[in-house]
């Protein structure tokens, strides 16, 4: 069992989170996972980090307050010690401008929220593999 989370996931919403909590029970990897409110909150919790493993995986909501998705993307690529993290952009819809912006910024992906349990539950493992180096997106563009 890890002792530190692989995936650091950063939503508002506390329906989504509580949906993303119980897919991650599910698949049995719910130790692996650490939820944040907000980029803000996500950057403190890295930051606070300072000798112990870095996550592989950041999940960034796009619309959240305090630091969007985006704002809390670009403030981690600009960071030498958070540049290389795995970042997905998780949103309720898709905005082609905000899509490229993100990719143009560095995420690896712009991932639409499902409309079902099933197609999250398998979003859901997508991140999992993608935090251990066995999946990736197909190619954003």
């Amino acid at each position: 069992m890890q002792k530190y989370a692989q995936i650091l996931i950063a939503d508002d919403d506390p329906e989504d989170v509580f949906i993303m909590e119980m897919m991650c029970r599910e698949l049995s990897f719910s130790d692996n996972i650490h939820f944040v409110q907000d980029g803000m909150m996500a950057l403190e919790y890295l930051d606070a980090l300072y000798e112990k493993p870095l996550p592989s995986l950041i999940i960034l909501d796009l619309n959240m307050p305090r630091l969007t998705g985006t704002q809390t993307l670009e403030l981690l690529k600009q960071h030498t010690r958070y540049q290389d993290i795995r970042v997905i952009i998780y949103s309720t819809f898709l905005n082609e401008i905000q899509k490229q912006q993100c990719i143009k910024l560095g995420a690896e992906a712009f991932v639409v929220k499902p409309d079902t349990y099933e197609e999250g539950l398998e979003i859901m493992q997508q991140f999992r593999d993608c935090s251990l180096g066995n999946y990736s997106f197909p190619i954003a563009s």
